[in-house]
């Protein structure tokens, strides 16, 4: 069994900015190391941030993650167990909500599981619209 934890935290910096490049590239570089995959949405004001592995390692990574400094206020939206793998594809994919995208994704903003479930489907379409461009996509070369 797989172990999926979705947080949400609010970011210290502007809106698409290095430190979100600089958050990307230490995923990328851990998460293969660890055996972890994920996909990290970006609003103008908050991340959102779905992690799939072990269940001891992800106590190791969301405690790491709790203590970074470049975002505050950090919560667990859901932890579970999965049978697989939602993100097998990606050390860890990322995705910045436009401004085009905002009302749609404002309109399920919403407690509990339910807003869970739909961001980590969001998440998914989005994923599945990038995968094959993707270079963490095994097919790219």
């Amino acid at each position: 069994m797989i172990r999926t934890v979705l947080y949400q935290s609010t970011a210290k910096s502007d809106f698409h900015s290095k430190v979100d490049h600089d958050i990307l590239e230490t995923a990328w570089r851990h998460n293969g190391e660890m055996g972890v995959t994920g996909y990290l949405l970006r609003t103008r004001t908050q991340y959102f941030q779905v992690l799939e592995g072990e269940y001891d390692v992800l106590d190791d990574v969301v405690g790491m993650i709790r203590k970074d400094p470049r975002h505050t206020g950090m919560g667990i939206l859901c932890d579970r167990t999965a049978k697989e793998r939602r993100f097998a594809n990606w050390a860890m994919g990322y995705h910045l909500v436009t401004e085009a995208e905002r009302d749609e994704f404002d309109d399920w903003l919403k407690d509990g599981d339910d807003f869970a479930s739909s961001l980590i489907n969001y998440m998914l379409m989005i994923a599945g619209c990038r995968e094959v461009a993707s270079p963490m996509h095994p097919g790219v070369s």
